[in-house]
């Protein structure tokens, strides 16, 4: 990342003298300021070692957590200075009057900036009909924090956190992917042209979060030539761009689809929720599967674009048991012939559905291949794969705060809050929807539920404390499995 400009202010000498600019930054001569008021040029200041130290433990412990979550990359901290807060996007900074403001809140602000000014304006003077989804989630985040059912949480004086709605999810999730892309300097013009047309928000939403997936497990991204003419005078059907892993020695080619579903997300058309449930990606398939790749391995995402409800696993979906129908019954591929994808990835990235209701997560389905046209050069579940099915499971995560000294942050993520805790509790205990007793067990599961919430509440102190619900569900876990 580039310096930037020096600054004015000189930097301060072994020796001063009296004509000298003062080392204060005054601008005066040093006889006429710090002199005359008795302060001598300060030494070097030496930092206690205790002091690197636990720097360098904190910077370490925030590394580790963001890798279990997919994270591989060093990101630059949030800066706190003369009352402004300060975060590097690219080779730029960003700078926010508030002294207070939250990585979250730099994010969103980076976002609005990104997209700019007029078209911010000309979304203020559109009907609610008219307005741009992104402007409908930045409405909708006013007044949450005084909302009662997103467990809103005072970390410290000046710092609250709060579950997720929808909108928000899908908001945040954007703001965390365009700065990543930013960051690392792969933010293209025109995929932010698309992000401002309603009418192509969808497809290249999902095409930057697909890129982030990559650059967060520590890719290099390259785009191909889109001037570039074949013989039959058409450009040629490139995937979206080459992923480049220097650790494993990886180059692969990327494609993204993403299903349109009628009345969702600027899609013209009536909503048909039985219709949105079903995983029909096979039109989608195909065409990623025409995409010329120069001998790469090819990866593949397609994003469902379908409901989903709280606490239901990702096999239990309409979507995702149409998407293994569909695929148990292609031939099963050979030496000599070959899948012409490496790995395929199904995803259901979708908290738009639960709007101003609490986020519901994602899922996602992975398909690797055992005999692939091009493979890759590690494996078909080396470290490449590995890292990028980590990315993948945990695509949606944002990270709490890019401060050191609010590590806390992240030690009280690394427990289970209400909402997680709920999931898992009834991921463990719930029926499968052919159970033949599933409305009793499922009964049993809701009562299961409201007593350890009630149960971890009481331990907590009458609040809800992420260490002790963790406690809670590995003894209960324990417990159920015995059963």
């Amino acid at each position: 990342m580039s310096s930037g400009p020096r600054s004015g202010k000189r930097r301060k000498p072994s020796k001063i003298g009296r004509n000298d600019p003062c080392f204060c930054g005054s601008g005066l001569k040093y006889k006429k300021c710090c002199l005359l008021k008795g302060i001598n040029l300060p030494k070097a200041l030496e930092i206690p070692q205790e002091v690197i130290d636990k720097e360098r433990g904190a910077a370490r412990r925030r590394e580790e957590y963001l890798q279990s979550k997919g994270i591989y990359i060093s990101l630059p901290n949030t800066i706190h200075f003369k009352g402004k807060t300060m975060l590097a996007v690219g080779n730029k900074v960003m700078v926010d009057d508030n002294p207070h403001a939250t990585f979250h809140q730099l994010l969103f602000r980076n976002l609005q900036q990104s997209l700019g000014e007029q078209w911010w304006n000309e979304q203020n003077d559109k009907t609610d009909t008219e307005k741009h989804y992104i402007k409908i989630c930045f409405e909708n985040l006013k007044g949450s924090d005084t909302r009662t059912d997103l467990d809103v949480a005072q970390i410290d004086e000046n710092t609250r956190s709060m579950l997720t709605t929808g909108d928000t999810q899908s908001l945040l999730s954007l703001a965390f992917d365009v700065w990543l892309l930013a960051q690392k300097g792969y933010l293209r013009d025109d995929w932010l042209n698309r992000l401002r047309d309603r009418n192509q928000y969808q497809g290249v939403r999902y095409e930057i979060g697909v890129a982030s997936m990559f650059v967060r497990m520590g890719c290099e991204l390259e785009f191909y030539d889109n001037d570039r003419i074949e013989e039959d005078g058409n450009p040629p059907k490139r995937a979206e761009f080459i992923a480049v892993h220097t650790e494993t020695g990886n180059r692969v080619a990327v494609e993204a689809k993403s299903r349109h579903v009628h009345g969702v997300i600027h899609t013209p058309g009536t909503p048909n929720y039985r219709d949105a449930l079903k995983g029909d990606i096979t039109e989608l398939y195909k065409k990623a599967l025409k995409k010329v790749t120069d001998g790469l391995p090819l990866v593949i995402f397609v994003d469902v674009n379908s409901p989903t409800e709280a606490m239901q696993a990702a096999q239990d979906t309409k979507w995702y048991q149409d998407v293994r129908r569909s695929f148990d019954s292609r031939p099963t591929p050979t030496e000599e012939n070959p899948d012409k994808y490496a790995a395929l990835f199904v995803t259901n990235f979708s908290p738009h559905y639960q709007g101003n209701g609490i986020s519901a997560g994602g899922q996602y389905l992975f398909m690797g291949s055992l005999h692939s046209e091009n493979s890759f050069t590690d494996g078909h579940y080396g470290g490449f794969m590995k890292k990028l099915i980590r990315s993948v499971s945990n695509y949606g995560y944002t990270p709490p705060s890019m401060d050191n000294d609010k590590l806390g942050v992240y030690e009280q993520a690394s427990g289970l809050n209400k909402a997680s805790f709920e999931r898992k509790i009834r991921e463990l205990t719930m029926p499968t929807s052919d159970d033949p007793e599933f409305d009793r067990r499922k009964m049993e599961s809701d009562n299961l539920v409201e007593m350890l919430i009630w149960d971890t509440t009481q331990k907590s102190g009458g609040g809800w404390d992420n260490k002790v619900a963790a406690d809670n569900y590995i003894q209960f876990e324990w417990l159920f499995k015995q059963a």
